[in-house]
This record gives C-alpha cells, structure tokens and sequence, in this order.
C-alpha cells in the first residue's frame, strides 16, 4: 500500500533548515531574529536554542525592542500568556485585551516565556510560508517564543511550555524510547518532512472554544481541528513503527513538544477544548504521549475539558447503538443519534442546529479519531485516556464506515485486533 502525499517544496526546505544540532553551545548575541520576528537587547546576553529550535535567554535581560514594532491591536506579544478568554495579540481576534500586551523596552526574568506575533494586513491571503491545512481565516502570520532561564539551557533541553506559569523542564536524555512498541510499517510511508513542518513551530492554541482558530498562526499550524487532528493522529501511529535510524527522532522531539505546551495550557485553564463540532479535537492525545514518553504523572493522568470525551457517551441509539456521538453539550441537536434519521431534519430548532448538521459534524469528526484512538491502545494508555465510550465510538466508527486518513486505515487493518495486547506489553516495560 502506497500512501499518496505531495509536500510543496517550500515546506521540506522549511523542514531540512529547521533541524537544530544538539550540543550547540551557548552564544552572546544583542539580538535574535526567528521566522521573521526580531527580539534586540539593551546589553549582549547569552543565549541558545532549545532542542527544538525555539531561543532562550539566561536573565534577567532587557529587551529593548521587538520587530516588526508593535502597533494598536496589531504585532503583539505577551508575556506568560493565560489561557482562557483573552488574548494580547491582535484586535481582530475577539477576546482583544491590551492590558496583556508587553511593552517595550521589557525586563524578562526567568520563569517567564515571552511570545511575539507578527500580524498580515489582510485577513484571508496566504504567506509564502502559510502551512497546509489553513484556510486563513485569523490575523496573524507567525508567533515565536523566547524564554528566559536563570542559566544556560541542557543542550538536549525541551522549551518549558509557553503559556501559564508551569515552567518544568525536560530533556530528551529522558525520553522512554526503549518502550514503544517498535513495529513493522503496514506498507509505504507518508513523506514525513510534511509532519515535521507541521510541528516546527509554537501551536498557538490556549483560547478557549470556536474563535481560538482564529488565532492560529498560518505559518504555524493549520487553523481548523479536522486538520490538527489528522496531524496529531498520523503522527501518533508514525511515532509507534520501528526508527533504526531515528529518520523520526525530529517528529518525535516536536511532537513531545506538543504534549509537554499542551499540558501546560491546562495548567492554565483546564475548560477549555469545549466540544464544538470540529473545532477542538487533537489536543489530549499529545498530552498522554508526552507523559509516558517522560513518565510524568501529571501528563499522563491529565485531568481537562477535551472534546472528544465530551462529544462520546453511552446510550441507546435509534438504530441499537450503545457507544454514540454529541455535537455539543449545549446544542439542542446534541443527542440527535437517540432519534429516528427520519427526523433529524426537525430535531433541533430553527437556526439550522438539527439532526442533519450534528451528523455532518459527526462524519468530519470521525476519520481523524481513528490514529490517536489506535496510539493509546497500541501503549497500553487507554486507562489514562479515561473515557471508555471513546474508544468503544470509534470501534463502532470504523465498523461503520471504514474511514481514516490511508496511513492510520493502514495502520487500523493491521493493528487494531492485537492492539490491546502490544499495548500490555508497552505498559509492563513502562512499569
């Protein structure tokens, strides 16, 4: 089986330049420029990269300025950024708070992540650079993250996670590799340098519901939870095949990243992927990843809202299913699978929210449940999951309707009736 992926060339030369050398030492620089956005220094400080790319600082230091120079409601950064409601970045996002902007100069301390956004001028135009899966539909062109240490960073040291004030720290010496599951590939592969560019930079991801795709960056990350999703799944089964060579050590080191800034947005707020039609799906599985990776308890018992617990639940289905979908907790077409097909056109009410919406969402929601739903049995990680009607929806998903991206189908067809027990095997080396 071949799985059919074309990568634009502009995103494997953003790959192949991104990868950074372990061990760099230390530099002292007056400034610092990443994709675009430059920080300048009052004095010269030391300074160096992170295992993944992102720049750090030993401080306290000054930071002077900030390019492109931020202007009213536009270019913003924000120190430590809360997750929830708000956000400093730009006006044309809703939940504009210029109290949470930073002003420059700015004294940056340890402990604290500065996140600097360079805006577009138009809304709907892509970059050169816009990564796939974008529909731009939000304001902003890129973010970048400098944080600031009390001393020089571990050269295999991951960025502590950008927003909120969990700042613990982990290095790559401490990943679990030895216990994953190491298996044969079901056929021929994706081209991974299209994942690796996926991951390359900060996922600007802490506000809650719908409008937080608006503040996606569109050199960052896709702006829609169908495409981050599918991202986080395939990557999810590509992390689990057999690395000789370690040709995925770089997807592995980035997608760990994920895991360990996710975590720290529900440090921050733990309301907040509200079930939402396709909207918020992708950001737990990252989390319990990144936990069994570092055997980090808190990550891998992470307690949060995720969409999809909230949009899978136990009941009787008109049609005698037992694990069923909700579009929404709110929505007054969120059982719509409890009522006859025939009437889902008049289930809900005037405002198009009826049967025949809720099971659209249904069906753009399923394919990209399949990979992650398989990584967590695949590592013994359903327990940790917490949510049993999950897994059982996407048993019966796939029973269904046989949909999923071709690499986790491919995966599905050959893993999916042994995984329970490779998973068993996973956790009993884990442990």
């Amino acid at each position: 089986m071949r799985f059919g992926y074309a990568i634009p060339v502009t995103l494997i030369l953003a790959s192949v330049v991104s990868v950074v050398s372990v061990g760099a030492a230390a530099e002292t620089r007056n400034a610092i420029t990443q994709y675009g956005i430059t920080w300048t220094f009052t004095d010269s400080v030391s300074a160096g990269q992170f295992i993944t790319g992102d720049w750090w600082v030993v401080g306290p230091v000054t930071v002077e300025s900030v390019t492109p120079t931020p202007t009213a409601g536009r270019h913003g950064s924000v120190v430590n950024p809360p997750a929830g409601e708000t956000q400093g970045y730009d006006v044309r996002i809703t939940g504009f708070d210029p109290s949470l902007r930073a002003e420059f100069p700015l004294l940056l301390t340890p402990g604290q992540s500065l996140v600097s956004t360079a805006s577009v001028d138009q809304i709907g135009v892509e970059t050169p650079d816009t990564v796939r899966g974008q529909y731009c539909r939000g304001p902003l062109r890129t973010a970048v993250v400098l944080t600031c240490l009390k001393e020089a960073s571990p050269a295999d040291a991951f960025r502590p996670a950008y927003v909120g004030e969990w700042k613990e720290m982990f290095t790559a010496s401490q990943l679990r590799r030895d216990i994953l599951p190491k298996l044969k590939s079901p056929g021929a592969l994706p081209d991974i340098r299209g994942y690796e560019r996926d991951l390359q930079r900060i996922w600007l991801d802490h506000k809650r519901q719908w409008s937080n795709r608006k503040m996606h960056p569109l050199e960052n990350m896709p702006d829609y939870g169908r495409e981050i999703t599918n991202i986080v799944s395939d990557v999810a089964v590509l992390l689990l095949l057999e690395d000789p060579n370690r040709e995925r050590e770089t997807l592995l080191l980035r997608y760990a990243q994920k895991g360990i800034d996710y975590y720290g947005v529900t440090q921050s707020d733990a309301d907040l992927w509200v079930a939402n039609g396709g909207h918020n799906s992708g950001r737990k599985w990252p989390i319990l990843f990144a936990g069994l990776m570092f055997g980090h308890r808190g990550m891998m018992n992470v307690e949060a809202t995720f969409q999809e617990d909230q949009q899978t639940y136990y009941g009787k289905g008109f049609l005698g299913q037992k694990a069923l979908w909700s579009i929404a907790p709110d929505n007054v077409n969120k059982r719509h699978e409890e009522v006859d097909p025939k009437n889902w056109a008049t289930f809900g009410d005037d405002h198009g929210n009826n049967g025949l919406k809720a099971e659209g969402y249904r069906k753009l929601n399923g394919p990209t449940w399949v990979g992650q739903a398989l990584a967590a049995r695949l590592t013994g990680m359903t327990t940790n999951w917490n949510h049993p009607p999950f897994f059982d929806y996407v048993d019966r998903w796939w029973q269904e309707e046989t949909a999923a991206s071709p690499l986790a189908k491919a995966m599905w067809e050959t893993y999916r009736d042994k995984a329970d027990a490779i998973g068993s095997s996973v956790q009993n080396n884990a442990n």
